[in-house]
């Protein structure tokens, strides 16, 4: 029978809900292919969001949010289930729901409605014929039974055609309330597709004369939906023009779904509600890179989409959330986090919950649908070759793989440098480092495994450019000062230049032309330099608090502390690089494994040199021996020791030596310590 509908899908759930003392409304609002910089909060110079940008101050607003797919049945898939493609199964047009949706978990204890307006989010009961009528005949099997319905008790469609009917269901619901909601708690489940649909021929999309200083170009003002219009534009006009009124009717359609969206949150009642406001994915507007529409991609512009949160106050008492979260949020988090805030013991999920997040996260993502395998614009689907695209993303490093049939192409980025996704650090080609030098790395080891999974990790380390002298120092059996350990190993270095690193570094793909391109900038400024590395700080200033510089990460953070390069009292030690021909080496006489950072810095003060932070963006403590992320201060056991009695008594015959040697240069001080007062 061709209308016969399937059978529910019976799911597990992975925890069993206890029952909830308080059950908050929960709103959901998924505004369909919104990314994140067209929002004015987001840092877009265009006042596209004005009726949201009025509410912000009551919400928490995170802005590194980042969607796991770049197209709409997996990415809403992935908000509403809270699980990632892979696991949720709705990757192409043939799969039904693999995993339970929010409503199955919220029972039979919630009113749960859908309001929905795309083709990917359609109810189980559209008819055929209907689905013919829509110009969805192409797939009519496939794009039926998808299983959306199961997990509402309504679940309402709206085809694309009409962007205000959506609005209008959501409306009458909430007006209605709470006679329409059988007097139960309520989750309204809202997506619409004004923002996707800016090919259309629509008043609300022609509004961009303030942007575009003219009218929208008569043969722009209604194209076939899809990349086809970058690859073939109209007569007469080239891609920048197709994308300068494009972006222009984009814009013009986020401003007018910011006013629709408002008029349902004029309707909440926001002392009893969870309101959630989010979309599935981004937009691309780069055809001279191939990047235009959506699906077939990982890069920024489809994955980094706006995450915006309003807690009642109730649960702004208890969590006290930040009004900006700049820690990296995902799409998959939200299902746990409202679980959460309802109380529920969450189990099953791969995400996070938002008002706790790690300091440093690894997101995956994967589109199994499409794939844009060459810079033309020309998007392939699952109904043409075998696909998988997956990236993974712990900032400010990104990675991504693409399959077509057998062949792989991947891709590296440090987003710090290279927002726009712009320069691949796989490049095939290797390319020649400007003022590239040979240098002697000098590395402790104590720890083998923590050395595989960070510094030998890294793409340095596989140049044949370099010396590397790696010193055996397990439980301290060959030296006890890692001043003389480190003396003794200079004397061995071939080359002028002669880095001492920690074992515990990771330097990324690209490090060495930043290191160049750095050293460069910073001879040309001071060619007689004493000691340079990626962190430092300032001289103490009486009555104010400590100042660093420096481009680094470690497990208290991402930071960028410029402007770099800078002088500084004296390097974490982390990295701290030296040229032999300046005659500068480290104290044998100086006790234990601190403050020999701060003693290098005073030994060039004494020879009329400076210490200077870099641009070199470095990864201290990136892994830990296991080889897992270091995702908090708290995982790393070096950090916690630093809490420690224990730690203390090591490090004060070191911390009292460098004040009995260099006391003409009191006050100074470190990263972590200060000698004298200011």
């Amino acid at each position: 029978m061709p209308n016969e509908q399937p059978s529910p899908p019976a799911f597990e759930l992975a925890y069993k809900p206890e029952p909830r003392r308080k059950a908050f409304n929960i709103l959901l609002i998924v505004v369909d292919d919104l990314r994140a910089d067209h929002l004015k909060a987001y840092g877009y110079s265009r006042d596209t969001t004005p009726c949201l940008d009025r509410r912000l101050s009551a919400a928490t607003v995170f802005t590194s949010c980042r969607s796991p797919v770049g197209w709409t049945l997996p990415g809403c898939a992935s908000i509403i289930t809270g699980q990632l493609p892979d696991d949720h199964g709705l990757v192409d047009h043939n799969r039904r729901f693999q995993k339970p949706k929010l409503g199955h978990y919220l029972g039979a204890g919630y009113f749960r409605v859908g309001i929905t307006n795309n083709g990917n989010v359609v109810s189980d009961s559209i008819s055929l014929e209907t689905l013919e009528s829509l110009g969805l005949a192409r797939r009519p099997a496939k794009w039926k039974h998808f299983g959306w319905d199961s997990g509402f008790d309504r679940y309402l469609w709206t085809p694309r055609e009409d962007h205000v009917r959506p609005f209008d269901l959501a409306c009458e619901f909430l007006d209605g309330l709470p006679a329409s909601a059988e007097g139960k708690p309520w989750l309204l489940f809202f997506h619409t597709n004004i923002v996707h649909d800016y090919h259309m021929e629509r008043d609300y999309y022609l509004e961009a004369r303030e942007w575009l200083g003219e009218e929208v170009h008569p043969l722009l003002r209604a194209v076939k939906d899809g990349p086809e219009v970058w690859r073939s534009p109209p007569a007469g006009l080239n891609p920048a023009e197709v994308t300068r009124h494009l972006r222009a009717k984009y814009d013009a359609g986020v401003r007018f779904a910011d006013r629709k969206v408002e008029e349902l949150l004029r309707r909440v009642d926001f002392s009893r509600t969870i309101v959630v406001f989010t979309s599935d994915h981004g937009e691309g507007f780069e055809p001279e890179l191939g990047r235009v529409h959506h699906c077939g991609r990982l890069h920024e512009d489809l994955t980094r989409v706006p995450l915006v949160v309003w807690l009642p106050p109730e649960l702004r008492g208890r969590y006290e959330p930040r009004a900006v979260e700049p820690r990296a949020a995902s799409t998959v988090d939200i299902v746990p986090t409202v679980l959460t805030l309802l109380g529920d013991a969450v189990a099953g999920f791969p995400g996070c919950f938002l008002f706790d997040l790690p300091t440093h996260r690894r997101l995956t993502g994967c589109d199994r649908g499409y794939v844009y395998w060459n810079e033309d614009c020309l998007r392939e689907s699952y109904d043409t070759c075998r696909i998988e695209v997956r990236s993974e993303l712990v900032y400010p490093l990104k990675r991504i793989a693409v399959r077509k049939n057998d062949a792989l192409k991947e891709l590296a980025y440090n987003l710090a440098y290279d927002p726009g996704e712009r320069e691949n650090l796989f490049a095939t080609l290797p390319r020649p480092i400007p003022g590239l030098e040979p240098i002697t790395f000098v590395v402790a080891v104590n720890d083998p495994e923590e050395l595989r999974s960070n510094l030998l990790s890294s793409p340095v380390a596989r140049s044949r450019s370099h010396q590397w002298l790696l010193v055996e120092n397990s439980g301290n059996a060959r030296y006890r000062s890692i001043s003389r350990l480190y003396h003794d190993a200079l004397k061995e270095a071939r080359n002028d230049l002669v880095f001492f690193v920690h074992q515990d570094v990771l330097l990324p793909e690209g490090w060495e032309e930043r290191a160049f391109a750095a050293l460069q900038d910073l001879e040309r400024r001071d060619p007689h330099w004493g000691v340079l590395g990626a962190v430092g700080a300032l001289p103490p200033a009486h009555g104010s608090q400590k100042q660093l510089r420096g481009h680094w990460c470690d497990p208290s953070g991402y930071w960028r502390l410029g402007p770099l390069p800078h002088e500084v009292d004296s390097l974490d030690e982390q990295w701290l690089g030296i040229r032999k021909s300046h005659g500068l080496s480290f104290d044998p006489d100086m006790p234990g494994f601190h403050c020999y950072g701060i003693d290098l810095s005073l030994a060039a003060r004494d020879r009329g040199l400076k210490s200077y932070a870099i641009d070199a963006f470095v990864w201290h403590k990136h892994r830990a021996p296991s080889g897992y992320l270091v995702e908090r201060r708290e995982d790393s056991p070096k950090i916690r020791r630093r809490w420690s009695d224990e730690f203390m008594e090591e490090f004060r015959p070191c911390a009292d030596h460098v004040e009995r040697k260099w006391r003409k240069f009191l006050p100074f001080q470190t990263t972590t310590w200060t000698w004298g007062t200011p």
